[in-house]
C-alpha cells in the first residue's frame, strides 16, 4: 500500500503538471488604439467578442488581453462615437502586437433632426424585446439598462422594423448572474414573412455576490442554460460524445409549408466534418433536427409555442427539440465554439426560442 508520503508527492506532481498544463493552453494579445489623428484613444473597449475575456485601453491607447483559451476569436475595439474596428485572431499564429485604427462614426442627419413619437417607441421596443430578450425561463430577470440609445425605423410598404442603437446595449441579467455589453449590427422584423433577425458582439461581465445561495442559483442556472444549447451541441460534436450528452440527430425535410422528420437517426459526420486540425465544417441540404433527450422544455416555452385560439397552453413538456438549416454551403466552427458566419445558421423549434436572456459566453465551462 502506497505510503501517505508518496500520496502526498504524487497529487504535489500532479498539481505542478496540472497548473503547466493550464499555463500552456491560455495566451494573452496586446497593442494599441488610436484615431484617424494618430492621437492616442483612452478608455476604449476591447474584448473577444462572445466571452467575458475584455478590458480597456490606458491613457497612451494602450491594451493587454490576458487568459485567452486556445482558438479563434474575434477581437472587437470599440469606442463612442468612432466606428467599430475588429480582427480575427487564432491562437496558434497570434501576432506580436495588434493596432487598431479608429474612424469617426458619420451620422445620418434623420438620425440627430428627428425626434420619435413617445408611444411609437414604446410601442416598437415593446416589440424589440421580445424578439432581443426572448421569453425564456429567464427574460423576466434580464433588463436592458439604457433602453434610450435604440432607434426604431418602421417601414409600412414594405412592414419591416428595423432598430440600430447608438451606443452598447447594457444587460443585466439577474437570472444567469451577467452584465452583458452588446454591442448591436443590425436588427430586423419582417412582419409579412414573420421573421425576425438580429446581431451583434457581446461582451459577458460576471456578476458578483457576497451571498453563497445567489452564487449557487447563478451556477444551476447556467448549468442548465448549457444543457442542451447549440453551444453544447457544438462542443459535443466537437468532442464527439454527442450520443452520450443524449443527443439525438434526425434529417428533416421541409417542402410546401410542410415537415418531414426521419425515423431514422443520422451520424454527425453526414452533415458536420473536420476541416482542419482545429476547425470543424458544417455542410448539409435541407434541416438537421437535434433532440435533447435529457431534459424536457420550459414551462415558458410551453406558452411560447401555444395557439393563439388556445385558451390554455399544452401542459405536458415534451424533450426539447430543435432544427437548424444553414444558407451558405458550408459554414466553419472552430474548436473554442467561435462561428465564423453565425448569420449563416437559421433556428428553429427550442434554439429559435433561446435568445439573450439564454446566452453563454463562449468561454464558458460546465462544472459537470
Amino acid at each position: 500500500m502506497p505510503s501517505r508520503f508518496f500520496l502526498s508527492l504524487l497529487a504535489f506532481l500532479l498539481l505542478i503538471s496540472f497548473e503547466e498544463l493550464y499555463a500552456q493552453s491560455t495566451y494573452s494579445v496586446n497593442g494599441s488604439v488610436i484615431d484617424s489623428n494618430n492621437e492616442p484613444v483612452a478608455a476604449a473597449q476591447v474584448f473577444l467578442s462572445g466571452t467575458t475575456i475584455g478590458t480597456t485601453t490606458d491613457e497612451n491607447g494602450i491594451f493587454q488581453l490576458n487568459n485567452i483559451p486556445e482558438g479563434i476569436f474575434e477581437l472587437i475595439v470599440s469606442f463612442l462615437s468612432f466606428e467599430t474596428a475588429s480582427y480575427t485572431i487564432n491562437t496558434n499564429s497570434l501576432e506580436s502586437r495588434y493596432n487598431f485604427i479608429l474612424n469617426p462614426k458619420v451620422y445620418e442627419l434623420d438620425e440627430v433632426t428627428v425626434r420619435p413619437d413617445p408611444e411609437e417607441w414604446k410601442a416598437n421596443f415593446k416589440q424589440f424585446r421580445k424578439i432581443f430578450i426572448g421569453a425564456g425561463p429567464y427574460s423576466d430577470d434580464t433588463k436592458i439598462k439604457n433602453p434610450e440609445v435604440l432607434n426604431f425605423f418602421f417601414e409600412p410598404e414594405q412592414s419591416i422594423l428595423t432598430a440600430t442603437a447608438s451606443d452598447r446595449l447594457i444587460i443585466e441579467n439577474k437570472g444567469l448572474g451577467y452584465i452583458i455589453y452588446y454591442y448591436l449590427d443590425y436588427f430586423v422584423i419582417d412582419y409579412r414573412q414573420n421573421a425576425s433577425f438580429f446581431f451583434g458582439r457581446p461582451l459577458f461581465e460576471l456578476m458578483t455576490s457576497s451571498r453563497k445561495r445567489i452564487n449557487n442559483r447563478w451556477d444551476n442556472n447556467r448549468e442548465k442554460a448549457y444543457r442542451g444549447s447549440f453551444l453544447h451541441f457544438t462542443k459535443s460534436l466537437i468532442n464527439g460524445t454527442e450520443i452520450e450528452d443524449s443527443f439525438v440527430i434526425r434529417g428533416e425535410k421541409r417542402e410546401n409549408r410542410s415537415r418531414f422528420v426521419s425515423k431514422d437517426t443520422v451520424s454527425s459526420d453526414r452533415f458536420f466534418t473536420p476541416y482542419d486540425s482545429t476547425t470543424y465544417m458544417f455542410s448539409f441540404m435541407n434541416f438537421v433536427n437535434v433532440t435533447f433527450e435529457a431534459e424536457k422544455e420550459d414551462r415558458s416555452y410551453l406558452y411560447y409555442t401555444k395557439s393563439p385560439f388556445a385558451d390554455k397552453p399544452k401542459n405536458k413538456a415534451q424533450f426539447q427539440n430543435s432544427s437548424f438549416t444553414i444558407t451558405q454551403d458550408t459554414v466553419l466552427v472552430d474548436k473554442s465554439g467561435y462561428i465564423y458566419d453565425p448569420v449563416a445558421i437559421i433556428f428553429d423549434g427550442y434554439w429559435g426560442f433561446e435568445k439573450v436572456s439564454d446566452m453563454l459566453p463562449l468561454d464558458y465551462l460546465p462544472e459537470k
